[in-house]
């Protein structure tokens, strides 16, 4: 089978029982804050951000507004933004900057890297495992999907998988 770009279409798109209602997306063409911790709500395998990042104000700004502007749409709780682009201009690190500057507005922050099936497995687990569950990727999206406050989940390298990958 050939490969398929996983977040591709993602506009109504079912993904375990949730749908993408509306998926913002941004293509992108060619710090040390006092690092937190698991119990203040972010994971610590988060990547470190570079300390020579400039630039990528709108892509920044854009991610904001998605997230931080009301949109009075009282039936979507949840937004999803996908960015995306060929792999190393950047996007990892405008995703840290954007944690870095709004930490503050989400109770957690998920970083999953899916850069195959089994290191996005292997997070779910660390996830759950961290947060005392049962250690299942299940009982991690489960706990997350219950989660009433603001928080990001970001998977980051997920770039091709295979159909059979995404099953």
């Amino acid at each position: 089978m050939s490969e398929a770009h996983v977040f591709q279409n993602a506009r109504g798109t079912t993904v375990s029982g949730g749908t993408f209602y509306t998926a913002n997306t941004i293509h992108i063409n060619n710090i040390d804050n006092g690092s937190r911790t698991i119990s203040d709500g972010v994971m610590s395998l988060m990547p470190n951000p570079s300390n020579r990042f400039t630039g990528r104000t709108e892509a920044i700004a854009k991610l904001k507004s998605h997230f931080f502007t009301n949109t009075n749409d009282s039936g979507q709780n949840r937004k999803f933004f996908l960015l995306y682009g060929m792999g190393g201009i950047g996007k990892t690190q405008i995703c840290l900057k954007f944690v870095e500057e709004m930490y503050d507005s989400f109770s957690q922050v998920f970083w999953v890297d899916a850069s195959s099936s089994g290191t996005i497995l292997q997070a779910l687990k660390g996830i759950s495992q961290s947060y005392a569950l049962d250690g299942s990727p299940e009982s991690a999206l489960r706990w997350i999907g219950s989660l009433s406050e603001n928080y990001l989940l970001i998977f980051d390298n997920a770039d091709v998988l295979s159909p059979a990958e995404l099953e």
